[in-house]
């Protein structure tokens, strides 16, 4: 009885890793759009505005519950008319971020997740009304879901991050930005 009852449970246990196993991937590659709501400070008057643009996310899975992250995103403003008369901004913000992103559990085919990351940010000269382009440190918390459509694609209907830079605004010095971003896209699975 105990023979079959040890039996029995190895068997088990050889069947469930080779099911998870078949589910998790190494590496995942993210493309998606990406809106982000800028909120500058109260100091420099520029107001709030949208960026728009694009977002890719390379992940490789260290364990089945944590995700190793490199995210890049590229957004954009053509003009915007600010609070203080004949000001308006324009110009590129890109963001490098890393960090962990976790999934402790999966329901059916969805698998939602918790990010948490920290990197650069860059803007141009026109973004915040300053004379040149300036780097900045960045952080982003937040995040999303996954929906498996088959064993290589997944579609992220919706990722929201707290998004964090630290720019120069209008000659303002350097001012906190408490921005809104979100995305939405394709999980290629490698």
């Amino acid at each position: 009885m105990k023979l079959k009852t040890m039996i029995g449970m190895i068997a088990m246990s050889l069947l469930c890793q080779k099911v998870a196993a078949q589910e998790s991937h190494a590496l995942d590659l993210y493309a998606g759009y990406s809106y982000t709501r800028v909120n500058t400070s109260t100091i420099s008057g520029l107001g709030s505005f949208p960026l728009n643009g694009g977002e890719a996310a390379l992940s490789y899975n260290v364990r089945s519950w944590i995700t190793a992250v490199a995210d890049f995103g590229v957004t954009a403003v053509a003009h915007h008319a600010s609070n203080i008369v004949g000001i308006e901004t324009h110009g590129t913000q890109t963001s490098y971020l890393f960090g962990p992103r976790l999934a402790p559990f999966h329901w059916r085919r969805t698998t939602p997740f918790a990010q948490g990351l920290i990197g650069l940010a860059h803007a141009t000269h026109g973004l915040y009304n300053t004379t040149g382009s300036q780097l900045a440190f960045a952080w982003a918390a937040g995040g999303g879901f996954d929906v498996r459509l088959n064993g290589s694609f997944s579609l992220r209907p919706l990722q929201v991050d707290f998004f964090q830079t630290k720019f120069t605004e209008s000659g303002n010095g350097r001012q906190y930005q408490n921005d809104l971003r979100a995305s939405t896209g394709i999980v290629f699975h490698f």
